[in-house]
């Protein structure tokens, strides 16, 4: 969680889109770094799960991804979310789009995915979540089959001699 937090600083704390495009180009060199980063979040996912389903118990306002996450058979609990789904996350799984509600609550960020293969239609601009939109920061996505995503970046200046 330490290194999470340190390289989420150097990230908010630069001063230039290029300065944030070297911290995580850094991170993507390091394969030990990155699988801990993928861990740390992945931890930060199950607590936010945790608390949400405490307070399905305890019957408290919740989003409604929640109650899609636990309906399903494989994670009734968090024990079950965590063993069935959060574990293979970045190794023989992915998010699934309930688990992006998840995510964005998990790290308090709006996750903009622009769905290709929905051009023209409704959906192909999705929030996750979709009731902080207004206030919290946003990141964007780009897939082309809700299973692969890209970050789009700006090109950079290249000077010609």
């Amino acid at each position: 969680m330490q290194l999470l937090k340190r390289k989420w600083l150097a990230v908010v704390e630069s001063s230039s889109a290029e300065e944030r495009q070297a911290v995580c180009d850094e991170i993507f060199r390091n394969e030990e770094e990155e699988y801990s980063l993928l861990e740390a979040v992945k931890l930060l996912m199950l607590n936010t799960a945790i608390e949400l389903y405490n307070d399905m118990q305890q019957e408290k306002d919740v989003p409604i991804f929640c109650w899609l996450l636990f309906a399903r058979d494989s994670s009734d609990t968090p024990c079950t979310f965590l063993s069935n789904h959060l574990n293979q996350v970045g190794f023989s799984g992915g998010l699934e789009q309930v688990e992006m509600f998840l995510l964005g609550y998990a790290l308090e960020l709006t996750i903009n995915v622009y769905r290709l293969y929905k051009f023209e239609t409704d959906e192909f601009l999705t929030f996750y979540p979709d009731d902080h939109k207004e206030d919290w920061p946003a990141v964007s996505l780009i897939t082309e089959d809700d299973r692969h995503y890209n970050v789009p970046v700006q090109k950079q200046n290249t000077a010609r001699l």
